[in-house]
Parts: C-alpha cells; structure tokens; sequence
C-alpha cells in the first residue's frame, strides 16, 4: 500500500454523523484525501434532535476543526448568549421529589449544543466540497491483498477503494458487522433503559424563566425510579424568550413501566408521558404538565455495545465513536471519546504517512486504547443507571464522587 509521498492518503469514513464528520475535517485539515458515506438520504432526513454536552474533550474538539467552523460554534449552543463564568461552566442536580438541590459540579470550558445544529454546522463544507456521499447503503468490504487497499461495496453495485476506512456508522454499525464477519459478538445490547425526551415551545417567557431557574443551561432531576433532565433547547430569539424551545429528558427501567408499540413518538409518547409522570417537585412536574400537544416527544429503549477486540484487517479498518463503544449517556461520556478517537486516529494515520510506522501496528495501538478505554465507559455507563434510579443510591454514583472528568 503506497501511503508515503507516492500519492494521497485517502480515507473513507462509514457514516455522516458527529464522529465521522469531525474525523473528516480533521483528515482533511491534515492534507487526507477523504471521502464519506452515508446510509440517509440527504442531510435532515432524520429531525429527532436532543442536545449533547463537550466538555473534557473541548480542546481535542477544536483542534480537529478548521478555524472558520470553532468560530462559528455559537450557532449550535444551546443559549450562546450566556456569560460562561463558573456558574453556568457547571453541572447542578436536584432531587425531584423534594426539590432540594443535591450537587453540583464544575465542567470549565463546557459548552452544550444542539446535535442537529451542530451537525449543520460540520456537514456544510464537507457537502459543498462533494466530500459526502448520501445514500450510501455499505454491503461488503474486502482487502485488496497484503498491501493493497481495501474495496468497499455498497447496495446497488457502487465499489469504492481506499487505503484506510474508518467505521462511525453508530451504534448498529454495519463496519463492526463485517469485521467480526456476522458474528453475534457484533450486535449491540438493548440495556434496559429507556429514554424520552420532548422538545416544547412553551410561548411564555415566564416558563423559560422557570426552567433556567434551577440552571441556566441544564439541570438534572433524580426521582423515584427515575431520572431526567430539563433546560434550554435554543436561546433565539435573546431578547424574546417566549420564542425559545427547551428540553426535557427521562430515563426510567423497562421492567418498572414498559412503553406501548404504538406510543414510541409523537402525540401518543407525549399522552404516555404525561400520563405516567407525575408528583414530581415544582417546578420539575411543570415542566411537563406545561408541554404542549403537537411537541415533538421520542421515546426509545437505549442499546449499548461493550468495545471487544476485532480483526482490524492488518491495520486498514477500525472503529470510531458508538460504532467502537455504544455507552448510555450518564456523565456525557460517550462524545467525548468519540472526539479522543477522531484524534487519535487522526494522529495515527499521520504518524503512517510521515514516519512510515508499520500500519498494522499503529492502527493495533489506536484500536488497543479505544478498545480498554470503551469497555470501561460503557460498563461505567450501566453502573450509573443502576445508581440513579433509587435515590439512596445516588451519591455512590461517579458523578457525584468524582464529576464528569474523564479520569475516573
């Protein structure tokens, strides 16, 4: 495989979604000839959105972007209007049937956003460059001998040949599929949890006010056998917060209240919601008592996938993201490492190119990390679940004890 000054590196990356973009931009900010393949139809095929937390892995964040895009990362927070003092650069939770609040733990230099903005955001120079490549259904992959590249083929005939291929194809990921060649290994878990968020407009600046009361950004609610979450969906119009869209989130055990098949989303997640949720301190049980008919609500059992080792076809396919570890979202850890591996498998690839390092070494280093590091986070992941649904057992909890650090 010629992949040192004969010709240029190319990539391609399974999946269009927040690790596979941030993998592109850094690729091609480092002189990678890059190409993504994507399973939608367009961009915005999907609209569930939900916001997700940077923290710890902010500084790897931007260094993977291209000046221009770190400068527009304000249009995807969630309220971009805030002075980011210590204050709001934190965490707070309450105990929902008292109100009571029970912690909170600084998160310096956090920023929350909105997943699709964000995604918005990092599609656009990728499209107009022709870098994405919408439905795009991935069938087979295959080596082209010892040190050939490796021949992608997709549903409908289209092949495609590159030096090294990345999966970031999520949590059912088809690259993970095909390198424990169809093996059970493979396939995620469904964890047991379920979690529902709804998306209001309230229309009323006096509620917005009541939901960034206990937080400006965010808060976390811990309940009886439960545990959610509310704050600020987007901020916009800033001077008008009757216009602005909040959030909130739950997390409940499927053995203690199953979701009925035909209640999964929409109007009958929301009925089901509100049917179900109740006695909870104010101004928390407000919150959704307050939603209006018509918001858009999701109501999904999570699944995990627990990092094992592969065969990484002599260092020429890995994983990346919830395609590597597909963890719970307790203490926002799963994007975080989905940043570390976009970095470090971008470091990776640059030390094959310009130091000429054995492939199947380099790539078995990243894969060895990314693989120790997920199993311990998804296996965090569930253990926090565990805690959070009896509020005697909250403050075992790693957030509690030790924050959202990566360092645990």
């Amino acid at each position: 495989m010629a992949t040192n000054g004969t010709h240029k590196v190319k990539v391609a990356i399974i999946g269009a979604g927040l690790t596979g973009l941030l993998a592109a931009h850094g690729l091609r900010k480092n002189g990678f000839d890059v190409a993504v393949f994507e399973r939608e139809k367009y961009h915005g095929e999907r609209l569930r959105d939900w916001t997700i937390l940077i923290h710890w892995a902010m500084p790897l964040f931007t260094k993977l972007l291209p000046e221009h895009l770190v400068e527009k990362l304000p249009e995807a927070l969630t309220n971009a209007n805030l002075t980011f003092d210590a204050s709001v650069e934190s965490i707070s939770a309450y105990n929902g049937v008292t109100g009571e609040r029970l912690f909170t733990n600084p998160t310096p230099g956090a920023r929350r956003v909105s997943r699709q903005r964000l995604r918005a955001l990092l599609v656009k120079d990728l499209q107009d460059a022709g870098v994405i490549r919408w439905n795009k259904h991935l069938a087979s992959l295959e080596e082209q001998g010892e040190d050939g590249p490796v021949k992608l083929s997709f549903e409908g005939g289209e092949t495609y040949e590159a030096d090294y291929v990345l999966g970031a194809d999520g949590v059912a990921s088809k690259v993970r599929e095909l390198l424990f060649r169809g093996d059970e290994a493979a396939k995620p878990q469904y964890s047991g949890y379920y979690f529902a968020t709804a998306i209001p407009k309230y229309g009323d600046a006096a509620k917005v006010d009541a939901v960034i009361k206990p937080h400006p950004v965010a808060t976390i609610i811990f309940a009886k056998d439960s545990v959610g979450g509310c704050g600020v969906m987007h901020a916009h119009p800033p001077d008008d917060k009757s216009q602005w869209s909040t959030f909130w989130v739950k997390i409940w055990r499927k053995s203690v209240l199953q979701v009925p098949e035909d209640a999964t989303y929409g109007q009958k997640a929301l009925d089901f919601l509100r049917a179900t949720t109740k006695g909870l301190a104010e101004p928390f049980q407000s919150y959704i008592d307050w939603t209006p008919d018509g918001s858009e609500c999701y109501i999904n059992e999570m699944r995990v996938w627990t990092s094992q080792p592969f065969d990484n076809r002599g260092g020429r396919v890995t994983l990346a993201g919830d395609a590597a570890h597909a963890m719970l979202l307790y203490r926002g850890q799963g994007f975080q490492h989905a940043i570390l591996d976009a970095t470090q498998y971008l470091d990776a690839l640059v030390k094959i190119r310009d130091a000429g390092a054995k492939p199947s070494e380099v790539i078995a280093a990243y894969d060895k990390d990314m693989v120790e590091r997920g199993e311990k986070a998804v296996t965090q992941s569930l253990k926090e679940a565990e805690l959070s649904m009896d509020l005697n057992t909250v403050n075992q909890m790693l957030m509690v004890r030790k924050g959202h650090g990566k360092d645990t």
